[in-house]
């Protein structure tokens, strides 16, 4: 039970904001922020040890939340509150009454059966996102053995360059519960703080009370929302991160440039950068909105809450980047795979914007109605051809294209959580963008529009600066969870009440795709999570591989062997080998680590084991269309002879 500590954390931090905020909203997200740099200080300060274990992790917490009891009991009024903030935070709506209220309430319903439903699936499903066993999971597995997040050689550095902050929280529900079974909550409480934010965001805009919750009803519908909230991806933990920035740029704009704006501004920011590269996208226009804001009202003053929020910003991101800057040479990348541009021009600009819009084009069997109309994505795909000519260029064209190799096409309806596009909430974006260009001078758009032309800015930026990938859409997230406040206000601004309803029950209906048939966590069906063992979920992207996996396991660890090597061409999808060994007691698990390693990670410290120093068995994961595989290996002075193979997995013993 000691994984309720950082929850009662968050708790406690929510409750003493709220003293200071009568917005249970806005407390909320400053609550988030606080506990997200707090979980991060907590990963550094012990992985500087090297004490990143059980007993120190929950000691930390258990500090932190008997700190926190006493600044809430012992100071009940941190800060007095004025009349003039408590007239500011108070958000004056007027209630919807008869008809009205029902139909509010059953979208309010409706959002919390999405998020009920997505969260029984984070619960029951065992993470087994292509990613994440490739590095999202594994590296978690690495860290918890070597009780530290430091860098160790390894044959895949995505898990080391990636930026980790997703894989942190999961690290400490991980390690205080000894299981994997938690790990999907980090994204599925991401959608619900970004629920909230986005209905906060929505009232900041403008928006009655039927807007907000028509905002967050999009959100919620999202396809790809609805399918990564449950898993151990980090596209939805950025976009709460990114949410938080949005919102306390508007407050700022709104209510000035106070301490705690500024903070919570730097530290979400610091967060959001923390969880995923794509953050420097999407959050530097709202970057250039706040400095513009501030030139235009702080003048020479400025400078001051610029440095705050850069310092913040980079204590947060610090010991990541020292990590990478020490094995890589660089604080951003580990140099072996790029994904932006190889070059730049208004022709590739076009070109990629286009392809990526064309990841939402299906709109025809998103609505079901393939067998009424002829699908479009034929279509679709022609006037794109037709377009690259036009512009003369290739339309798979490999500098701005990834994986090279790899031909553009407009994929249809996917319940799959990296392909999944979202048309219809691509088709309502711009439906918005037209009543807000045929309203430019409705001064109750004030804020609206630069909010807007940030969250484009981002999106166009975003194509710009990076290669078309047929798995591009996930990128997309958080673009879709910054526009739906968008959508929510302009909609209930020009369009009557009864339709925007009508749009909003529409958008709930159509979401029950997504939420029951998860392509890899499917509720329904026959290899739905509650029929499927949990064992046999990790392999679900690669299912030939669990009896190799399985027996190659159980065979190490009948030799009385503690300390297993790991190497090979595709011994990149990993995490399954640690899920597997999880079936034995904690203390007769294996450890596993990366052997022959000839990349830049190399070069850091070996993360020997306390139960043995040496490694006294490996297992090697090679290709299916290699013909062989060296039946001796030595490796650090040690020889290694194959002892067992079975289709592309091999075992090899100490001689």
């Amino acid at each position: 039970m000691l994984y309720i500590l950082p929850l009662v954390a968050l708790i406690l931090f929510f409750a003493i904001e709220k003293l200071k905020n009568h917005n249970w909203r806005h407390s909320i997200l400053s609550g988030l922020v606080l506990w997200g740099i707090s979980l991060t200080a907590i990963t550094e300060l012990l992985s500087l040890f090297k004490q990143l274990n059980k007993g120190c992790t929950a000691f930390l917490w258990l500090f932190i939340n008997i700190s926190l009891i006493l600044i809430y009991f012992k100071s009940p009024q941190l800060i007095s509150i004025s009349k003039v903030t408590k007239k500011e935070n108070k958000v004056r709506v007027s209630k919807p009454k008869g008809e009205d209220y029902v139909l509010s309430e059953f979208l309010l319903v409706s959002v919390v059966f999405i998020v009920v439903t997505t969260g029984l699936v984070a619960i029951v499903a065992a993470p087994n996102n292509w990613d994440s066993m490739i590095y999202h999971m594994s590296r978690v597995a690495h860290w918890i053995q070597n009780q530290s997040v430091a860098h160790y050689p390894t044959h895949t550095i995505k898990q080391l360059y990636q930026n980790p902050w997703a894989e942190f929280a999961i690290l400490h529900f991980q390690i205080l519960s000894d299981s994997d079974r938690l790990a999907n909550l980090i994204q599925w409480g991401s959608m619900i703080s970004s629920l909230v934010g986005v209905s906060l965001i929505a009232s900041q805009l403008g928006a009655t009370l039927h807007g907000q919750i028509l905002s967050t009803v999009v959100c919620a519908t999202i396809p790809m929302g609805i399918l990564q909230a449950s898993s151990t991806q980090n596209d939805y933990v950025v976009a709460l991160w990114l949410v938080c920035l949005a919102y306390f740029t508007l407050r700022i704009v709104k209510d000035g440039s106070t301490r705690s704006n500024i903070f919570n501004v730097g530290g979400s920011l610091g967060l959001a950068i923390l969880t995923k590269g794509t953050a420097y996208v999407y959050a530097f226009p709202f970057c250039i909105w706040l400095a513009v804001w501030g030139i235009k009202h702080l003048r020479w003053q400025i400078w001051k809450p610029i440095i705050s929020v850069i310092g913040i910003t980079i204590s947060i991101d610090l010991g990541h980047y020292i990590r990478n800057l020490i094995v890589f040479g660089s604080p951003l990348s580990g140099g072996n795979d790029s994904y932006t541009n190889a070059e730049f021009g208004l022709q590739i600009f076009i070109s990629n914007l286009v392809r990526n819009l064309a990841l939402h084009a299906d709109i025809i069997r998103n609505l079901g109605l393939q067998n009424i109309i002829t699908p479009t994505t034929g279509i679709t795909e022609k006037m794109i051809q037709l377009l690259h000519i036009a512009i003369g260029i290739d339309i798979s064209d490999p500098r701005t294209t990834s994986p090279r190799g790899a031909k553009f096409h407009v994929p249809g309806l996917s319940l799959h959580e990296d392909t999944a596009g979202n048309p219809i909430h691509l088709l309502l974006i711009i439906l918005a963008f037209v009543f807000v260009i045929f309203n430019l001078k409705n001064k109750n758009l004030t804020h609206v529009k630069p909010y807007s032309v940030a969250v484009l800015s981002g999106f166009l930026l975003f194509c710009f600066l990076f290669t078309w990938s047929p798995w591009r859409s996930r990128l997309h997230l958080p673009l879709f969870v910054f526009f739906s406040p968008f959508i929510g206000v302009v909609f209930s601004k020009y369009l009557n009440p009864k339709i925007t309803t009508v749009l909003a029950v529409l958008l709930v209906l159509l979401s029950h795709s997504w939420i029951f048939r998860n392509a890899t966590r499917p509720l329904i069906g026959n290899n739905n999570i509650f029929s499927t063992p949990r064992i046999e979920q990790y392999f679900v992207n690669k299912k030939y591989l669990k009896p190799p996996y399985a027996r190659a396991v159980d065979l190490i660890k009948s030799q009385n062997c503690s300390m297993v090597g790991l190497m090979g061409d595709k011994i990149e999808f990993e995490y399954p080998f640690f899920a597997i060994n999880d079936k034995y007691p904690i203390q007769n698990r294996m450890s596993f680590n990366h052997v022959n390693v000839t990349n830049k990670s190399a070069k850091t410290s070996y993360p020997l084991s306390s139960k043995n120093t040496e490694i006294c068995a490996i297992i090697a994961v090679v290709s299916t269309k290699s013909n062989s595989i060296e039946r001796n290996l030595a490796i650090d002075g040690h020889f290694y002879s194959q002892y067992w193979s079975e289709e592309s997995v091999y075992v090899f013993t100490k001689q």
